[in-house]
């Protein structure tokens, strides 16, 4: 099965940080997600570790129990385990904003 770019008109791209932690199942899985996204969309990747000031930081700001923390645009995405189908609709609906 071949997986087509999908077509958005974008002024930018979109921002997507995530906090995330040493030997973290979730947080390798939301990687996974969003390398196979980035191919597909105009998205900016920022890995933060949730040890560091500025993860510990938007980790107690946000009351996130466990990572990964994921913020599109600067705002609360999600944390944990981290849904494809709505990850995918939220980015094509800023993507075309």
């Amino acid at each position: 099965m071949t997986v087509e770019p999908i077509q958005v008109e974008t002024r930018r791209p979109i921002s997507i940080t995530i906090v995330d932690a040493t030997d973290c199942h979730y947080c390798e899985r939301a990687h996974e997600l969003l390398t196979g996204l980035r191919s597909r969309l105009p998205i900016e990747i920022t890995r933060i570790h949730m040890e560091s000031p500025e993860g510990r930081n938007l980790i107690a700001g946000h009351r996130v129990p466990f990572p990964p923390l994921l913020l599109v645009d600067g705002r609360y995405f999600g944390h944990g385990r981290i849904s494809k189908k709505k990850l995918e609709r939220e980015l094509i609906v800023r993507a075309g904003a």
